[in-house]
């Protein structure tokens, strides 16, 4: 009794310290025009059937108006939607982030248990559970995806719970319960246990999808789960071949559950439509240029050598060695769903945290018989034993561990994440009203909806509603010379939107790289500087509603470079890799004449890149100086 007290509290504390874990800031650029739209969802009770955020909105994409993208962005995620706002209205943050440590807590729990009914362990199931809690502190973004991981994982935990259960209550020789009842009582315990499976397996099936298709698009891989599902098992029970099937019994339970929640996830403001607007997606050029979109290959190729991708990639490996390893014990069902969530995580790196916990869960099924728990095992007892002498120590030093973590490391935080958004610049909006449209970078348009809407509309917004006007975004950070009408593109395209002040960042947050259009308003006498703080600057256009403005609060444009600098030397924290951003940091430096601050930062950018040849010439030059 003790021993098991003792293990509950050791992993009540464990799950806690994982809950802070996934405690972080607010720190998800899209989560903004999520939160605005709950609000503004549940202000007018109604779906929007325009945009009200961005002046560029049209109500049909001019490019091809028969596009479903802007209605399924306005409508798809309006349930998760108004929770997020209404948990913000009663909790602030702190709210926020601790809804999204619960469901990614609860993620993890699933995973254990998911571990622990394969017949491993606790200690092995809590190793198991170490690459799942790594991954997913790097997809731990505020936005409605949140459910789509749990809800992906949570329908198979259900179904293949119920795989299990019908597979044990249908055969005497594999069942777990005691034999020594009677022919008739033996019929009458499987029927209830048989009852109370469908009950708590199948049952919520159908709620969990009607709710997951009104809180986030992924519930199109619900839908792809049970239709795997549903075919694997109906080849396997005529076939007689392929694995284990279900019990003709179970199996029509199985189909009238799998084919009711399908009909279910309908039940959404875009019905079946969202189908082909996924596919709409998937063939657009303006997925191309979205990071998570991109193949884990593609990125690694590109220099992203970070750890989820390492964790996702042994996994993936390892998953198809033991497939291979146990063709003995083939399972259509498992093998399909794994090599499909495996081949869609390959194309694109947004689906590796649905993959993963598949995974573990095969890992945990497939592997060696040493990690389970035969009771006749020596080598089982005895690590048994081990563990139990170790349980009370081990609960009492993660006990000291998680009050030490608690003061000291990255657990339970609040607010939002430091120097992410353009908080200054906001306010300095709100106080000195400037009239006129606003150019805005793509990343920040959802943090300045929420600060700056009904005053301000944006230009551009994480929802890339109108495609060109996301690669017109583009066009004007990266200066576009080009010319139309005799002025370069860039400058063409902000007067053709009547654009009157621009909000912008100086350093490409992957790129590391200075961002064109900075330079090209510095050497435009129209534009005039008239804010910038650590991240971010504000140019209002030479105008006669903004004199008094530009009087007030105009600065030398030269003076921009000290934010450049420090902007560089922020993001390089979080990207340390990138030669590019210490590389921007010296130039800036080098630029309003900062020599020996420059000098370190070159001499960085070579401790990164002993070949920079960029690095080498300016320490050659600053080394002329006498620095």
């Amino acid at each position: 009794m003790m021993r098991r007290i003792t293990r509950y509290i050791f992993l009540t504390l464990l799950f806690i310290l994982i809950f802070g874990l996934f405690s972080a800031e607010i720190r998800d650029p899209d989560f903004w025009w999520h939160l605005k739209t709950g609000e503004y969802i549940y202000q007018k009770g109604a779906l929007p059937e325009t945009d009200p955020f961005a002046y560029t909105s049209l109500q049909k994409d001019p490019v091809n108006p028969e596009s479903e993208r802007i209605r399924f962005i306005l409508t798809q995620y309006w349930l998760a939607q108004i929770l997020f706002s209404q948990t913000y209205a009663l909790f602030s943050f702190q709210g926020i982030i601790y809804l999204r440590a619960a469901i990614l807590t609860l993620l993890m729990f699933l995973i254990y248990r998911a571990i622990r009914r394969e017949g491993i362990g606790v200690a092995l199931s809590l190793v198991f559970l170490v690459p799942a809690v790594m991954l997913f502190r790097t997809f731990m973004g505020e936005r409605p995806q949140l459910f789509s991981f749990l809800f992906s994982f949570l329908l198979i935990f259900l179904l293949e719970g119920f795989r299990r259960v019908t597979a044990v209550s249908t055969g005497p020789a594999q069942s777990r319960e005691p034999l020594n009842l009677n022919g008739s009582q033996r019929v009458s315990f499987f029927c209830r246990h048989f009852r109370i499976s469908v009950l708590f397996y199948l049952a919520p099936i159908p709620f969990i999808m009607l709710m997951w298709a009104n809180m986030h698009g992924g519930f199109i891989l619900g839908i792809v789960i049970l239709l795997a599902y549903l075919s694997s098992e109906s080849l396997k029970l005529f076939s007689k071949k392929l694995g284990p099937s279900l019990p003709a019994r179970a199996y029509k339970f199985f189909i009238v559950t799998g084919v009711t929640a399908i009909l279910a996830s309908l039940i959404n403001p875009n019905t079946y439509k969202v189908v082909p607007f996924l596919f709409e997606l998937e063939s657009g050029a303006y997925k191309g240029m979205i990071i998570e979109a991109m193949s884990p290959v593609s990125l690694i190729r590109a220099g992203f050598y970070e750890p989820q991708f390492m964790i996702y990639f042994f996994l993936l490996a390892l998953g198809f060695l033991l497939l291979l390893l146990h063709l003995n014990k083939f399972d259509l069902t498992v093998a399909a769903l794994f090599t499909g969530f495996a081949f869609m995580s390959l194309y694109a790196s947004r689906l590796i945290p649905f993959f993963v916990p598949l995974a573990l869960l095969l890992t945990a099924r497939y592997a060696p018989g040493i990690l389970r728990r035969p009771l006749q095992n020596e080598i089982s007892v005895k690590m048994r034993a081990i563990g139990e002498k170790a349980a009370l120590p081990a609960t009492i030093i993660l006990s000291v561990a998680l009050v030490i973590l608690i003061n000291n490391a990255d657990l339970f935080k609040n607010g939002i994440r430091a120097n992410k958004y353009p908080e200054g610049a906001a306010k300095f909006l709100k106080a000195h009203r400037i009239s006129g449209n606003m150019f805005n970078p793509y990343v920040w348009g959802g943090y300045l909806i929420w600060e700056l809407y009904p005053d301000y509309r944006v230009f551009l917004d994480g929802r890339g509603l109108i495609g060109e006007v996301f690669f017109q975004e583009v066009r004007i950070l990266e200066a576009s010379p080009k010319k139309f009408e005799g002025i370069p593109e860039w400058k063409a395209m902000l007067n053709a939107y009547n654009v009157d002040f621009i909000l912008t960042f100086s350093v490409g947050n992957f790129t590391g790289r200075l961002v064109p259009l900075i330079p090209a308003l510095l050497n435009d006498p129209e534009w005039h500087l008239v804010f910038m703080d650590n991240i971010s600057l504000i140019f209002v256009k030479q105008a006669p509603a903004n004199e008094e403005l530009i009087q007030r609060f105009g600065m030398p444009k030269e003076w921009l470079w000290n934010e450049v600098a420090v902007e560089a030397g922020l993001k390089a924290q979080d990207y340390g890799w990138n030669v590019n951003y210490h590389l921007t940091m010296g130039e800036a430096l080098l630029a309003s004449r900062n020599y020996p601050n420059a000098k370190q930062a070159f001499v960085k950018a070579l401790e990164i890149d002993p070949g920079n040849d960029i690095a080498r010439k300016r320490l050659d030059l600053l080394h002329s100086y006498g620095y």
